[in-house]
């Protein structure tokens, strides 16, 4: 099973509750799954993850709050009609 990759370009959360879902199907091993998950991520938010302060994330469910927050920004949400229509 391929865990993918994450670049910080696409919807973190929905990548954070598919890599969560995999790694617990497969890994029952909450060590092992704290290495592995940081090996899937990618151009920015490898970099992101690199500079992070040491001893700073306090565990897996630490790691997927703060990357779900550092990169909230990259979540597109679909305009409604009224929104669309709104607009001046």
């Amino acid at each position: 099973m391929s865990l993918g990759n994450y670049d910080g370009l696409t919807n973190q959360k929905e990548y954070v509750q598919n890599v969560r879902i995999s790694l617990e199907l497969i890994i029952q091993d909450y060590d092992s799954m704290c290495k592995i998950f940081p090996s899937t991520f990618r151009g920015s938010v490898h970099a992101w993850y690199n500079n992070l302060e040491p001893n700073s994330i306090e565990g897996l469910n630490d790691l997927y709050v703060k990357l779900v927050a550092h990169f909230s920004t990259n979540i597109t949400t679909k305009k409604t009609s009224i929104e669309l229509f709104s607009v001046a």
